[in-house]
Protein backbone atom coordinates (compact mmCIF):
# COMPACT_ATOMS: atom_id res chain seq x y z
CA UNK A 1 0.00 0.00 0.00
CA UNK A 2 1.60 3.42 -0.97
CA UNK A 3 1.26 6.81 0.65
CA UNK A 4 -0.84 8.36 -2.10
CA UNK A 5 -3.43 5.82 -1.77
CA UNK A 6 -3.45 6.10 1.96
CA UNK A 7 -4.06 9.88 1.51
CA UNK A 8 -6.60 9.39 -0.86
CA UNK A 9 -8.33 7.33 1.41
CA UNK A 10 -7.92 9.94 4.14
CA UNK A 11 -9.68 12.49 2.19
CA UNK A 12 -12.39 10.33 1.46
CA UNK A 13 -13.33 10.31 5.23
CA UNK A 14 -11.92 13.82 5.74
CA UNK A 15 -14.58 14.81 2.95
CA UNK A 16 -17.54 13.34 5.39
CA UNK A 17 -16.65 15.74 8.04
CA UNK A 18 -18.93 18.82 8.75
CA UNK A 19 -18.18 22.12 7.46
CA UNK A 20 -16.34 23.76 10.37
CA UNK A 21 -14.37 21.18 10.71
CA UNK A 22 -13.01 21.26 7.12
CA UNK A 23 -12.98 24.74 6.70
CA UNK A 24 -10.62 24.52 10.28
CA UNK A 25 -8.38 21.77 8.13
CA UNK A 26 -8.42 24.10 5.32
CA UNK A 27 -7.04 26.87 7.42
CA UNK A 28 -4.60 24.30 9.19
CA UNK A 29 -3.08 23.04 5.81
CA UNK A 30 -2.51 26.69 4.38
CA UNK A 31 -1.23 27.80 7.71
CA UNK A 32 1.40 24.86 7.87
CA UNK A 33 2.11 24.09 4.13
CA UNK A 34 1.20 20.51 5.04
CA UNK A 35 -1.56 18.58 3.11
CA UNK A 36 -4.86 18.18 5.25
CA UNK A 37 -4.60 14.07 4.77
CA UNK A 38 -1.03 14.13 6.21
CA UNK A 39 -2.00 16.52 9.02
CA UNK A 40 -5.35 13.73 9.78
CA UNK A 41 -3.00 10.71 9.47
CA UNK A 42 -0.42 12.03 12.09
CA UNK A 43 -3.02 13.09 14.48
CA UNK A 44 -4.93 9.46 14.18
CA UNK A 45 -1.17 8.34 14.48
CA UNK A 46 -0.42 10.08 18.03
CA UNK A 47 -4.27 9.38 19.06
CA UNK A 48 -3.38 5.77 18.82
CA UNK A 49 -0.26 5.93 20.45
CA UNK A 50 -1.27 7.78 23.22
CA UNK A 51 -3.76 5.81 23.47
CA UNK A 52 -2.10 2.52 23.98
CA UNK A 53 1.03 4.12 26.31
CA UNK A 54 -1.37 6.00 28.48
CA UNK A 55 -4.60 4.23 28.74
CA UNK A 56 -4.61 0.55 31.12
CA UNK A 57 -3.70 -2.13 29.29
CA UNK A 58 -5.96 -4.38 30.43
CA UNK A 59 -9.13 -1.52 28.75
CA UNK A 60 -6.58 -1.52 25.84
CA UNK A 61 -7.03 -4.97 25.17
CA UNK A 62 -10.63 -5.63 26.00
CA UNK A 63 -11.50 -2.84 23.67
CA UNK A 64 -9.18 -3.71 20.59
CA UNK A 65 -10.18 -7.50 21.19
CA UNK A 66 -13.85 -6.83 21.29
CA UNK A 67 -14.51 -3.20 19.73
CA UNK A 68 -14.03 -4.00 15.77
CA UNK A 69 -15.74 -7.89 16.69
CA UNK A 70 -18.51 -6.74 18.58
CA UNK A 71 -19.12 -4.12 15.50
CA UNK A 72 -18.91 -7.23 12.52
CA UNK A 73 -20.84 -9.20 14.34
CA UNK A 74 -23.92 -6.83 15.04
CA UNK A 75 -23.84 -5.74 11.66
CA UNK A 76 -23.92 -9.18 10.53
CA UNK A 77 -26.66 -10.06 12.98
CA UNK A 78 -28.56 -6.43 11.07
CA UNK A 79 -27.99 -7.64 8.14
CA UNK A 80 -29.38 -11.03 8.69
CA UNK A 81 -26.64 -12.29 6.68
CA UNK A 82 -24.76 -15.46 8.50
CA UNK A 83 -21.74 -16.55 5.89
CA UNK A 84 -19.72 -14.92 8.27
CA UNK A 85 -21.43 -16.69 11.34
CA UNK A 86 -18.75 -19.47 11.64
CA UNK A 87 -15.42 -16.74 11.45
CA UNK A 88 -17.25 -14.53 14.22
CA UNK A 89 -18.38 -17.72 16.60
CA UNK A 90 -14.97 -19.16 16.32
CA UNK A 91 -13.32 -15.68 17.21
CA UNK A 92 -15.65 -15.68 20.23
CA UNK A 93 -14.82 -19.21 21.47
CA UNK A 94 -10.83 -18.40 20.77
CA UNK A 95 -10.92 -14.48 22.54
CA UNK A 96 -12.66 -16.18 25.50
CA UNK A 97 -10.89 -18.99 25.96
CA UNK A 98 -7.75 -16.47 25.20
CA UNK A 99 -9.02 -14.42 28.65
CA UNK A 100 -9.03 -17.00 30.30
CA UNK A 101 -5.69 -18.77 30.04
CA UNK A 102 -3.98 -15.29 29.66
CA UNK A 103 -5.29 -13.72 33.31
CA UNK A 104 -3.21 -16.50 35.43
CA UNK A 105 -0.48 -16.77 32.84
CA UNK A 106 -0.15 -12.93 33.49
CA UNK A 107 1.15 -13.30 36.70
CA UNK A 108 4.57 -15.32 35.15
CA UNK A 109 4.35 -13.53 31.28
CA UNK A 110 4.30 -9.75 32.51
CA UNK A 111 7.69 -9.74 32.97
CA UNK A 112 8.13 -10.92 29.77
CA UNK A 113 9.68 -7.31 27.90
CA UNK A 114 6.50 -6.33 25.08
CA UNK A 115 4.21 -9.00 26.27
CA UNK A 116 1.65 -6.83 26.18
CA UNK A 117 2.15 -5.78 22.49
CA UNK A 118 2.35 -9.35 21.92
CA UNK A 119 -0.88 -10.10 23.02
CA UNK A 120 -2.64 -6.88 21.46
CA UNK A 121 -0.64 -7.76 18.05
CA UNK A 122 -2.41 -11.64 18.96
CA UNK A 123 -5.26 -10.02 19.29
CA UNK A 124 -5.26 -8.09 15.88
CA UNK A 125 -4.41 -11.49 14.19
CA UNK A 126 -7.50 -13.39 15.59
CA UNK A 127 -10.07 -10.92 14.47
CA UNK A 128 -8.68 -9.58 11.32
CA UNK A 129 -10.45 -11.43 7.98
CA UNK A 130 -7.87 -11.77 6.02
CA UNK A 131 -5.69 -14.09 8.56
CA UNK A 132 -8.21 -16.14 9.87
CA UNK A 133 -6.40 -16.11 13.09
CA UNK A 134 -9.07 -17.86 14.83
CA UNK A 135 -9.73 -20.55 12.61
CA UNK A 136 -6.08 -21.45 12.51
CA UNK A 137 -6.14 -21.18 16.23
CA UNK A 138 -9.26 -24.04 16.24
CA UNK A 139 -7.79 -25.96 13.73
CA UNK A 140 -4.18 -26.29 15.51
CA UNK A 141 -5.10 -26.15 19.03
CA UNK A 142 -8.63 -26.12 20.22
CA UNK A 143 -9.57 -29.62 18.10
CA UNK A 144 -6.41 -31.28 18.39
CA UNK A 145 -6.77 -30.98 22.51
CA UNK A 146 -9.73 -29.70 23.58
CA UNK A 147 -12.32 -31.33 21.31
CA UNK A 148 -11.22 -35.05 22.34
CA UNK A 149 -12.11 -34.19 25.64
CA UNK A 150 -15.47 -33.03 24.60
CA UNK A 151 -16.33 -36.08 22.60
CA UNK A 152 -18.03 -38.65 24.84
CA UNK A 153 -16.54 -41.59 25.34
CA UNK A 154 -18.03 -44.90 23.14
CA UNK A 155 -17.45 -47.59 25.91
CA UNK A 156 -20.56 -46.68 27.92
Amino acid sequence: MDIENIKGQINMMLDKLPAPVKAKLDEFEKTTSQDKALIAGGAFVFAVLLFLFLCPQPLVLNIVGCAYPIYASMKMLAEESMSEAPMWITYWVVFTSFKMIMGPLDLILSFVPFYFYFKLTFLIYLFYPSTKGAQKVLDMIIKVYVFPLLKPDKSD
